[in-house]
């Protein structure tokens, strides 16, 4: 006799599972992507800040300092919410160096 087995899984079911399984390994690859890129991002704000003369740095450190500490981040949780403020972050701070090696750029800057 045969009947239904229990577990026979129907074809639109296996193809959601199949598909499923693919957005894993996408979400995993898309946020190693962003994890790379944030780094990178950081990597070079560091470097534009070393590039800042001392003075500069020391006169404006204490602001972007604030900036980064006023962050409240709960990386346990996973949340999209953080990985945007981080983004965020990284951008207004970035803003910031490069403005004032603009300015230090400028004629009759010292």
């Amino acid at each position: 006799m045969t009947g239904p087995r229990k577990n026979h899984v129907d074809p639109v079911t296996e193809e959601l599972m199949r598909e499923l399984k693919h957005m894993r390994v996408v979400l995993r690859e898309a946020g190693e992507a962003f994890i790379l890129r944030r780094e990178g991002e950081v990597e070079t704000l560091l470097g534009h800040l070393e590039a800042l003369p001392a003075a500069r740095r020391k006169k404006e450190a204490p602001c972007w300092l604030q900036v980064l500490k006023s962050l409240k981040l709960k990386p346990e949780k996973g949340r999209m919410k953080d990985l945007r403020s981080i983004a965020a972050l990284i951008e207004v701070v970035t803003e910031g160096v490069v403005s004032c090696q603009e300015r230090e750029r400028r004629p009759g800057n010292k």
